[in-house]
């Protein structure tokens, strides 16, 4: 893990087998401006499409540029760097990751995404 000691972790072993997203809905959360990061690693992943993203009331209102994996303990932080919260609205923070995998498939992990209010 970057910090503590729980990540998300991921693994294949078959060419074009990773796909998926990692996302999280905040409700409750108050007007204003906030930014979202994670920070993800691996290895053996060949062509990837990797981005972090915010949907407000399932809407993608803002992503990342293209995240990294460029191997083992090698940590790349996606940012999405600011997006505006009306009252009321329900954010879901998220990461999109497809790997084509190489060699031995692909493999990462996925830690510290965070919220946080923009002054």
């Amino acid at each position: 893990s970057l910090t503590g000691s729980k990540h998300l972790h991921f693994w294949s072993a078959a060419k074009d087998s990773v796909e998926f997203t990692a996302e999280q809905t905040i409700r409750d959360l108050p007007e204003g401006k906030f930014r979202f990061a994670l920070s993800i690693m691996g290895g053996d992943c060949g062509d990837t499409d990797i981005y972090a993203y915010v949907r407000i009331n399932g809407e993608e209102v803002a992503r990342s540029e293209q995240i990294p994996i460029t191997g083992y303990n090698d940590w790349h932080e996606g940012i999405v760097p600011e997006f505006a919260h009306p009252a009321g609205s329900e954010v879901t923070v998220g990461i999109y990751v497809r790997c084509q995998g190489a060699g031995n498939g692909a493999w990462g992990k996925i830690d510290d995404a965070m919220v946080n209010s923009v002054q």
